[in-house]
């Protein structure tokens, strides 16, 4: 029954009350949930998709197709994950989890293969078919899992008190979303127009007279070729060039991609040297810490680490603690 008008203007007199979700009620939300938002960044664009899922134990169980966005979401692994309950604009609990993605493959054997069998049991208690021969979604044949390492909840509901207007309300005088939007417009027709083929793989964003460019282009020379377009279009001021190459996919790598190089590397020294450094990729840089025996032993582990491809150079804070010192 619709409500009267006294009844309407009594509910408008009732201000929402936002609360905060312990922990133990951001997991009973989790639990009794099965579709949820994952996402993930690579560069300055960020994705989100919809996927099904089961929490237990501190963990997020999944499905998905191969490929796709799980090859930005493995070059660092760090994923957002939400979920919602909403009844109207102001009765709503919302949790966000914070974690890793990891593949689970069975055929690794052993912890992985106990690891996939729960996995898989779990995700039965949604869709009971999963990888079955009557599974719906058969090519979703990728299982995955998140784990919970941050894990935050909000709600909210009438009754709560009238929050006064702030005095100060941010200002963003240099915003001008019309030109903005027209130069986005300008770039992407250019590009059309130039490289046809680009445009289901380029991801264009522009603020300022800046453009930004992600995704994917097949070559180095059509990633120079896009670049020129791009400088050709009037008003243009600058560009930020964030293309990857699919030939090789890791010609720009990522911080994290940075990192797994350069534990690789170290394989190259003696295995008791190499327990006593760390890394630290700061803005393309290899900082290295820890300690060594002698001068020798600190060479061999700098010269390995020059060998990670992409990095400025190699920022040496070992610290000498044999004999030599």
């Amino acid at each position: 029954m619709p409500l009267t008008t006294q009844e309407r203007v009594s509910s408008l007199a009732m201000f929402p009350a936002i609360g905060v979700l312990d922990r133990a009620e951001c997991e009973r939300l989790l639990k009794r949930n099965m579709v949820g938002r994952l996402a993930f960044a690579l560069h300055d664009h960020v994705g989100i998709v919809p996927v099904h899922y089961v929490y237990d134990e501190g963990w997020i169980y999944g499905r998905t197709e191969p490929g796709g966005k799980l090859v930005p979401i493995l070059r660092n692994r760090r994923v957002a994950f939400e979920i919602d309950e909403h009844e109207g604009m102001f009765s709503w609990q919302s949790v966000v989890v914070q974690g890793a993605l990891y593949l689970i493959n069975p055929e690794n054997g052993g912890e992985d293969e106990k690891t996939y069998a729960n996995a898989l049991r779990l995700l039965r208690r949604v869709l009971p078919s999963t990888l079955a021969n009557a599974d719906p979604v058969p090519f979703r044949n990728q299982i995955f899992r998140i784990q919970v390492s941050e894990i935050s909840g909000r709600s909210a509901s009438l009754g709560g008190k009238r929050i006064a207007q702030r005095a100060d309300p941010m200002r963003d005088d240099a915003a001008r979303p019309e030109a903005d939007a027209l130069l986005r417009a300008m770039v992407i027709g250019a590009l059309a127009h130039a490289i046809p083929a680009s445009s289901s793989r380029i991801r264009v964003d522009a603020f300022d007279g800046v453009v930004l460019l992600s995704g994917l282009a097949e070559t180095r020379e059509e990633r120079s070729l896009i670049e020129g377009e791009v400088l050709r279009v009037e008003n243009v001021k600058a560009v930020v060039q964030q293309l990857a190459t699919a030939f090789p996919l890791h010609d720009q790598p990522e911080p994290a991609d940075i990192a797994r190089a350069a534990v690789r590397a170290l394989e190259c020294v003696d295995a008791n040297v190499a327990s006593h450094i760390k890394v630290v990729v700061d803005n393309d840089w290899l900082r290295v810490e820890g300690s060594v025996e002698s001068d020798e032993q600190r060479d061999q582990v700098t010269r390995c680490l020059r060998t990670v491809k992409g990095v400025r150079g190699v920022i040496d804070r070992i610290h000498i603690a044999g004999p030599s010192a």
